[in-house]
């Protein structure tokens, strides 16, 4: 933006303006140029003003004031400032007149503030590194304050009168502040800027983006808004990005200045951030360690875990979570995406990243059983399906537990469960409890009686499958899953009823299998696991 450009209502305010100024009425004409500040009498001091003027209405304030303020805007006045509250009458005759009206905290010094105002005109680039300076300043205290990411994002969208959002390297939210004009859009700003493929190109390398150190103006595709945008830089990486949002015509200089000292702000207050993080983590850890070797307590462990901010009451349940393949993402990645997931679950887990394995700690819903940690593994099996294509991962979930000291032994039926996961290559999270006729198959495994009683019972479907290149085993097998209903098996397999109905026909017909007989069923399904125990052993 030009340097020639006029000073704007907005700028002065964001510049010279005590930071609780309030703006009551027309606040998408804060964008006028302004051509001086005078200051004047409020029932008499209008003839002092001209066309461009930012007028500071000096008290008292009269019922006069009503007619002042159409008066004022036919004049052309740029906004109207005026000390105190005014009557619902004044706010609205404002607001029919399209008049920008200010309203200044009782202890301002009028005359003062138009000196300062005057010279921010005279003088502009000094008041904008003054005032983005002080914006700093504001910002460092509220981090040492521990007001958080929330609070700075609310000082600067206050001071800028833009929209503010700060993001993670993963484009998450973490605070925001929206501008009371684009409120309604909140949902579109959002979608639009959490998108990753709306990052501009220079900011997709964190490497890069950090020893560019640019703000970059970016059009969104939403009304007809811009943002800065600029990368937030700690130990050599962009670790997340600061937008600063408004309509095209409205950023200034100014903005762009606070968009650098905001970014800067954010990455002391997201390293600070880190750094607890990384305490508490080790903290974690220990007690994690200490719980799963028995070294703990029933108090003690109560103890500990209220200060991992982890409900020591209720039921629990141990998630484990590894790589399936030999060569995998760091488990670094894995410990950062199943902490962003599972932060969000109301009834509270506990995650610590143990060598080659992240272990979740699930506090489970009453009444629910093992549905609170089958949503959590889940969760975190469809985000890694997302985000590592071709990276599987292998979970195992343990059974509920009474008392916190029993999540030693759900975390150990955790690791045997996501053992049977990595054998039988699946990716969906394995229960323990539901795993009793695979931990007996497990013992056989090798035993030359195992494959005879699999090709006994359903031998001749699999050669006919493997030369004719159907699947019937896996049909039998779905059929069994979902208890011998057709229609929820037809479904499932993303196939007709009747072309259903045709295939199990077929397996009597190859098979000389009695699906009615109970003994039989048991045998076919014994059979089945035991092929797929077989089969993922071969591959």
């Amino acid at each position: 933006m030009p340097e020639a450009k006029a000073i704007t209502v907005q700028e002065i305010i964001s510049l010279a303006f005590p930071s609780d100024t309030r703006v009551l009425s027309c606040e998408p004409l804060l964008n006028r140029a302004v051509t001086w500040v005078v200051s004047a009498a409020a029932d008499d001091g209008a003839a002092r003003l001209t066309a461009g003027d930012f007028a500071l209405l000096l008290p008292p304030y009269s019922d006069e004031l009503v007619k002042r303020i159409p008066q004022l805007a036919q004049k052309g006045i740029a906004a109207v400032a005026m000390v105190g509250q005014p009557s619902p009458a004044v706010v609205e005759a404002a607001e029919k007149a399209q008049e920008p009206l200010l309203v200044l905290p009782v202890s301002v010094n009028i005359r003062r503030l138009e000196r300062t105002a005057l010279a921010l005109l005279l003088d502009r680039g000094a008041g904008m590194e003054q005032r983005a300076a002080q914006l700093y300043q504001q910002l460092t205290i509220l981090s040492a304050e521990n007001a958080g990411l929330e609070a700075m994002a609310a000082s600067i969208g206050q001071t800028t009168g833009k929209t503010v959002l700060i993001q993670d390297k993963r484009f998450a939210i973490l605070a925001a502040w929206l501008a009371p004009e684009w409120s309604a859009h909140r949902a579109e700003i959002e979608a639009w800027t959490t998108s990753p493929a709306n990052l501009p190109e220079e900011f997709r390398d964190r490497r890069r983006a950090a020893q560019r150190e640019a703000i970059i103006e970016q059009p969104l595709a939403v009304e007809n808004l811009t943002r800065l945008v600029a990368p937030i830089i700690a130990k050599g990486m962009a670790r997340g990005f600061f937008s600063l949002i408004g309509a095209a015509d409205a950023l200034t200089l100014f903005d762009r200045a606070a968009a650098e000292r905001s970014a800067a702000a954010c990455a002391l207050e997201m390293a600070k951030a880190k750094a607890v993080s990384e305490a508490e983590k080790r903290i974690r850890g220990s007690f994690v360690d200490a719980l799963l070797a028995g070294t703990l307590a029933p108090p003690e462990a109560a103890q500990w875990a209220r200060r991992n901010k982890y409900d020591p009451d209720g039921r629990h349940a141990a998630v484990v979570v590894e790589w399936a393949n030999k060569d995998h993402p760091s488990y670094r990645r894995l410990e950062t995406l199943v902490h962003g997931l599972v932060h969000g679950f109301e009834q509270g887990a506990l995650v610590q990243a143990r060598e080659a394995e992240v272990v979740i700690f699930s506090r489970l819903e009453p009444r629910q059983g093992i549905e609170t940690a089958r949503r959590i593994a889940d969760s975190i099996r469809r985000q890694a399906n997302g985000e590592f294509t071709g990276d599987p991962l292998a979970m195992g979930i343990g059974r509920p537990v009474d008392a916190l000291i029993g999540l030693r032994d759900s975390y150990r039926e955790a690791r045997q469960a996501l053992f049977m996961a990595r054998r039988l290559a699946d990716p969906n999270p394995l229960y323990f409890g539901e795993l009793n006729v695979y931990r007996l198959l497990f013992q056989l495994e090798y035993s030359p009686e195992l494959v005879a009683f699999c090709n006994e019972i359903i031998g001749s479907l699999i050669e006919y499958d493997r030369t004719q290149g159907t699947d019937l085993v896996e049909t039998l097998t779905a059929y069994f899953a979902h208890k011998g209903n057709l229609s929820q098996t037809a479904e499932a397999m993303f196939v007709h009823r009747n072309t259903l109905l045709y295939r199990m026909e077929r397996i009597k017909e190859i098979s000389g299998l009695d699906l009615d007989n109970p003994e039989t069923r048991l045998s076919i399904q014994l059979a089945l696991r035991a092929h797929r125990l077989l089969t993922a052993r071969e591959e």
